[in-house]
């Protein structure tokens, strides 16, 4: 009896759960109006040639800059990058500070691989890039959405509601030898 009590308390708590979860419908299409300015955390996993690592993301962006945290699953942070008006830079897990022009030098001088953050900006909250070619098509078996540009294929598969917009909580981006994958678990937009 005691083991139906537990087990119809546990059922109970795990519905009330998923009832409020953010409903997850993915879009007829990409956004048509990015996102200039939000926060997300996430985790992150990319694979480059023959090598994978992972990492959990927190990311704040404006237009003015981003920040971004790379840290283990247990919280020791990897590095922190930040872009502003002078540049990006790279403090690593030893206190070192690496400085270049772009995100894609400091990546491609540091890690072997250039990572787009200009172009990541768009795709992260569902859009292209504005002015530039692309190509979408839409999975209707799973519903993922495809986004080909910039000579990436970016794969968007669910999506959440935040504040009234649709926005990707699981996409993955391949190209150039590289495969970054972002399972999103927390969106703020700041307005």
């Amino acid at each position: 009896m005691r083991f139906i009590i537990i087990f119809g308390c546990a059922a109970v708590l795990s519905l009330s759960g998923c009832a409020s979860a953010p409903e997850a419908r993915p879009p007829a299409s990409l956004n048509a109006n990015p996102e200039t300015a939000f926060d997300l955390d996430g985790r992150i996993a990319v694979r480059y040639r023959h090598e994978s690592s992972l990492a959990n993301l927190h990311w704040q962006h404006t237009p003015a800059g981003d920040a971004l945290t790379l840290s283990t699953p247990l919280g020791q942070t990897l590095a922190v990058l930040t872009r502003d008006e002078r540049g990006v830079t790279l403090t690593d897990s030893n206190r070192h500070i690496h400085t270049a022009p772009t995100m894609e030098d400091i990546t491609a001088q540091m890690l072997g691989w250039r990572l787009p953050l200009q172009d990541l900006t768009y795709w992260v909250v569902g859009s292209a890039i504005p002015r530039q070619a692309y190509r979408v098509q839409t999975d209707s078996a799973t519903g993922a959405i495809q986004l080909v540009q910039s000579d990436w294929l970016v794969t968007y598969k669910r999506w959440t509601s935040v504040d009234g917009k649709n926005l990707p909580n699981s996409l993955t981006m391949t190209g150039h030898d590289i495969s970054v994958r972002l399972i999103i678990s927390d969106w703020r937009l700041v307005r």
